[in-house]
Parts: structure tokens; sequence; C-alpha cells
């Protein structure tokens, strides 16, 4: 796990990790130079651990080096990763130990642990619905295939996964000129790789998201700069060929442009829409959901420009703030 000025991650994550059925055989925590209670709180809670524990120190450190530093320092071959702000079930380690035979990599599944109407309209939004996993309708199996909202192992998150020292050293670790998607762009380069990866839907943890709306927009527009760097444009440029056509349909075009813009915009929100519904969601939190479903894809599609001109100014992608 690594860290960095998380005082409120931690105090979610760590009693998660004392309450887990098959307690982990060592426990390291990278701090990337906390000037708050973040080491303090990691030390406390190390000298109570009933496992072999360690905390490294490394000033300056991004995620992907801080895990990379973390994996180099273990004695196991097998390693689980989750993060602070992540509430691991207490079976999630004990899921993780019972699928490995054969594998050499897995991905678990997140929840978004959501209290207020801002979370909940979040959670129907953006994020894939373990409900939905076996869901065998037509609108479930069309918005995951084409808009993205699903579970797969190949984009795996760093809240659950866990892997072979042997997988990780083979592509070489999590990309440090990365700091934010690196996760995802390590778990697509070992199953691109051809190492023997499943999903583990038992493997579940609890995630608190951002608290604003500008905190969400900052997140996906980090997101959006680091993951234009390993190839993954083409999702960003369908989204925006899609938002210019509609935009250009809906201002200039005519009727029939229009009513098949405003198909389209139905399409794409369908399935937070039927989420709304089935969860029984109050009115109150609806108009949320355009707004929201808006904001994350503007606010990617100027991240992967930004990406696309480091790439071209061969600049290295600055460290988001905490």
């Amino acid at each position: 796990m690594t860290t960095r000025n998380d005082e409120a991650g931690l105090a979610y994550l760590l009693p998660a990790l004392s309450e887990q059925t098959r307690p982990p055989d060592e426990v390291v925590f990278v701090d990337g130079g906390s000037d708050d209670r973040t080491l303090e709180m990691l030390h406390d809670w190390c000298e109570q651990a009933p496992t072999a524990t360690r905390v490294l120190v490394k000033p300056g450190a991004n995620i992907s080096a801080g895990r990379n530093a973390g994996i180099e320092a273990v004695a196991n071959e097998w390693v689980a990763c989750t993060d602070a702000g992540c509430k691991p079930v207490p079976q999630w380690l004990e899921a993780l130990d019972a699928a490995r035979p054969g594998r050499e990599f897995l991905g678990g599944i997140f929840v978004l642990d959501s209290s207020t109407d801002f979370e909940r309209a979040l959670a129907v939004a953006h994020y894939p619905d373990p409900d939905e996993l076996e869901a065998t309708d037509r609108l479930s199996r069309v918005s995951r295939r084409f808009f993205g909202r699903r579970f797969e192992v190949r984009s795996a998150t760093g809240r659950s996964m866990a892997f072979t020292r042997g997988a990780w050293a083979a592509v070489g670790g999590f990309p440090e000129e990365l700091y934010a998607g690196e996760d995802i762009a390590f778990s697509a380069a070992v199953v691109d790789a051809g190492f023997a990866s499943a999903l583990e839907p038992r493997a579940l943890v609890g995630w608190r998201p951002r608290p604003s709306w500008s905190a969400n927009a900052r997140m996906y527009w980090h997101y959006a700069r680091g993951e234009v760097r390993h190839d993954r444009r083409r999702r960003q440029l369908v989204r925006g060929c899609a938002w210019l056509a509609g935009t250009f349909a809906l201002l200039a075009g005519g009727r029939r442009s229009r009513a098949l813009a405003a198909f389209g915009a139905v399409a794409y929100l369908a399935l937070p829409i039927a989420r709304v519904r089935r969860q029984r969601l109050p009115v109150r939190v609806w108009w949320r959901i355009p707004l929201m479903v808006a904001t994350k894809d503007l606010s990617q599609l100027s991240g992967s420009l930004m990406g696309t001109l480091d790439q071209l100014l061969g600049r290295a992608q600055p460290t988001p703030r905490p």
C-alpha cells in the first residue's frame, strides 16, 4: 500500500486490515513523504499488528514508484495490493488466496461506500455495479460493452488485486512515468503478456469516492492524462467524436439529426437511469446524473488532450495533489 498525507484514508483502511479472516504474512506500506499524521498512524498500527510489518519512506515517490519499492521489499512471491481510502471486506485476502492456483494475476472488485446523495449519484453514473456481474439483460450487456461500465481483469485497479512477483517483473512493474491510471496500465500489461489471469468478485473492497465535483473532475483529468501514454486513446477519440457530433447536431442540425443526438444521449444514460429506478433513489438525486456524466467525459477529454501534448513535447506528467 502506498500513502501520502491521507489520515482519513488510513482511518478507513487500517481497521479492515486488522479484521482479515486470512491474516497477511507481511504488510508493507510505502509513504511518499507525508507531513501530516500519516506516518504516525502507520507506525502505531504496525506496533500492534500480529504480522511482520514495515513502513518505507520514499519522499517524492509517486504511486507507481511506491508500489514498485514495496514489491521489491517483500519476501513472498505473491503480493496483494489495496489503497488508503479502501475498506476490504474481512474475506478479501482469503478470497484472493483461494483463487491463486493456476493463476499469476487476480483482479478484485470494488463498491462505492455511498452515504450521501452526491456519492449515490456517483455510484450509479460512473462505476460498475457488482450486482450486474452476472446480468444477462440486453441493456446491461450493451452498456458494459460500449460504455465501459463493467468489471474486467484487464482493467483491475490497485484497490484490489494480487499477482506474482514474476509477472510483475516480466512487465517491468508499475509504470513509473504515470502519476494516475498506473494500476490499469499494469493490469493490461500483465494480461496482454499472456499470464494466467482471472477476476475474483469475492475480493471486494469498499471505496470512499472523492467528496466534491471539482475533486472528481481533477481525478478523471489526471487519469486520462496518463492513459494516453499507454495506447488508451481509442475510447477518448470515440468519446470526443460523439460529443462533437452531438453538439453540432443539436445546435445546427435538422430535426432528424437532433432526434438522433437525443436518442444517443438517452442510450448513453440508459443504464444509470435503470440503476436509479432499481435502487429507488429519491428524485432529488436524478438531476446530478447527466451532469456527472458530462463532467467526467469533458474532464477526460481535456486530460487526454493534455497527455497527448505532454508526449509531443516530451514532458513528464506532474504529480497530482494528494
